[in-house]
């Protein structure tokens, strides 16, 4: 099992990088549980700047709490991965996107991650409403792609980050 964590501001081509990587891999998002709660409180999906905030805010009172977001993560990973236990020809690569760099440090320490940032820069001077959005650079990745091309420049970045994944836990596996 492989987890990058992938980061990147809003509207950088996130989800469909993560699209284009399957069925090699899965995502999830630090915010996904929060998104449940916040529906049940009368959110209606929309992604204006307040709730962006709202959300942000939300995840920060949930993590400070009891590291909600984080837990229900670690829980899907957990069972989708008891899927593969005995498939020796698939190790699955599971992204969590995260945004804030506490955060993303935290889980490079704990779970030993590696990091993707998602760059497009006709999205980076976009005002931002919450530290999680307006911090993204705020942290030293491992991995970063440019997305300034077409979905289908996109694609084939997505198709050989794959493979140089892959390429990287064969070799990690070797020298064990």
């Amino acid at each position: 099992m492989k987890i990058i964590c992938i980061n990147g501001f809003p509207r950088s081509g996130k989800d469909l990088f993560c699209c284009y990587c399957q069925p090699f891999c899965y995502s999830y998002s630090t915010v996904d549980f929060v998104k449940e709660i916040a529906y049940r409180c009368g959110w209606d999906g929309s992604k204006t700047l307040e709730n962006r905030k709202f959300l942000s805010d939300l995840k920060d009172l949930l993590t400070k709490w009891n590291d909600v977001p984080l837990k229900d993560i670690k829980k899907k990973i957990q069972i989708r991965n008891c899927l593969y236990e005995n498939d020796n020809d698939f190790e699955p690569i599971f992204f969590i996107h995260v945004r804030e760099p506490e955060e993303l440090k935290r889980l490079k320490e704990e779970w030993n991650v590696k990091t993707l940032l998602i760059r497009r820069p006709s999205v980076e001077y976009n005002e931002y409403s919450n530290h999680a959005d307006s911090e993204v650079l705020n942290f030293n990745y491992d991995y970063i792609i440019d997305n300034r091309g077409t979905k289908e420049d996109l694609k084939k970045t997505a198709n050989d980050f794959i493979i140089k994944i892959r390429k990287e836990n064969w070799k990690s596996k070797l020298e064990d």
